[in-house]
């Protein structure tokens, strides 16, 4: 494998004009330069991206904690990322929320990365603490929770997003509302069963009375489905869903139709993050959109300012919007899962 100085000795200058050449850095004569760019195509030549790091200390590379690559959301969330990223000459290493503590805290000791953006503030606060996250390296967080973030954060007000989803149900006359969503051992971490319980309260209605809650973070569509099939074999009375996320919006309504109820006509089901396959569906489904590629993109321009020592608020506050379509229906008489 060719190294710096056989370039060098085939240009016909030190290891130092290389260097310059390679990295930008210093005036080099344009015939020098040439000779220099014919050497490296010769020896197809790849500089050591680790040894570059280590003498320039620039790090231009980040890392990115995400609660599951699986599921489409942190996908698209990612891809907003990457785009940006990519546009300064970054690369990313993608890591999924279900590491054990080790590799938490590798990641953040190894001092590789020139920052950190973090998807899953829940798993990673369960083992340091953000603020202590910070002070080793840049850092910014997706942030959905109730409360404020200890370190620059994009934030959506999931809380208000599912609150405004059981709003508009309850306008089309559903009063026995279903909520399907994850467990969590606080209620800080949970905005969207806070938003359903506040709705639900504000109309004088139980709260409590249809909540299930999933293990934490298994909203797939598999799970949505699966639970659904045991909520119909309890006989629980309820004309509407109004589920946490659209993967367990969508298993849901696919074993509510197994079952043989129509939706909307018999059961109206609503979900929150407006997937591509959301509308793809049968019926379409009423979900609540979150701009997902955006959130991404917004993050690394977060923490770009943050590398670059740009002083900036600690939030930025991304809209939603309620996306109507065929799966909710207006509340009948004749219509309910089983009778309330």
């Amino acid at each position: 494998m060719a190294t710096r100085i056989d370039v060098a000795k085939r240009a016909g200058v030190s290891p130092t004009t290389v260097s310059r050449v390679i990295n930008d850095n210093g005036y080099v004569a344009a015939d020098v330069r040439k000779r220099v760019l014919e050497a490296i195509e010769f020896y197809h030549y790849v500089p050591n991206k680790f040894a570059r790091v280590l003498r320039t200390r620039q790090k231009k590379e980040i890392a990115c904690i995400t609660h599951s690559i699986t599921n489409p959301f942190y996908g698209e969330v990612v891809l907003g990322i990457e785009e940006v990223a990519f546009q300064n000459g970054y690369t990313f290493s993608l890591y999924n929320a279900n590491f054990h503590d080790r590799d938490y805290r590798r990641v953040l000791e190894e001092g590789f990365y020139g920052g950190l953006i973090v998807l899953s503030p829940v798993e990673l606060s369960k083992f340091v603490r953000l603020e202590q996250v910070k002070e080793a390296l840049p850092t910014v967080v997706y942030w959905d929770w109730r409360g404020e973030a200890p370190v620059p954060a994009v934030y959506v007000q999931l809380q208000n997003a599912m609150r405004e989803m059981v709003h508009f149900l309850l306008s089309q006359g559903h009063r026995e509302i279903l909520f399907l969503g994850h467990d969590s051992s606080q209620e800080w971490e949970n905005p969207r069963l806070f938003g359903y319980r506040q709705a639900m309260q504000e109309a004088g209605l139980d709260a409590e009375k249809h909540v299930t809650l999933i293990p934490e973070w298994q909203d797939s569509l598999q799970t949505g489905y699966t639970v659904m099939k045991k909520i119909l074999q309890s006989k629980q009375g309820f004309t509407a869903v109004a589920a946490s996320t659209d993967l367990l919006a969508i298993g849901a309504m696919r074993a509510l139709q197994e079952a043989g109820l129509r939706v909307p006509a018999d059961v109206s089901v609503a979900g929150v993050d407006n997937l591509e396959i959301s509308a793809l569906v049968t019926p379409s489904l009423t979900t609540v959109h979150l701009p997902k590629r955006e959130i991404g993109q917004r993050l690394m321009q977060l923490l770009l300012q943050q590398i670059q020592g740009v002083s900036h608020s600690l939030k930025d506050i991304f809209p939603y919007q309620l996306m109507v379509r065929e799966s909710v229906g207006a509340f009948r008489p004749s219509s309910s899962v089983h009778p309330c």
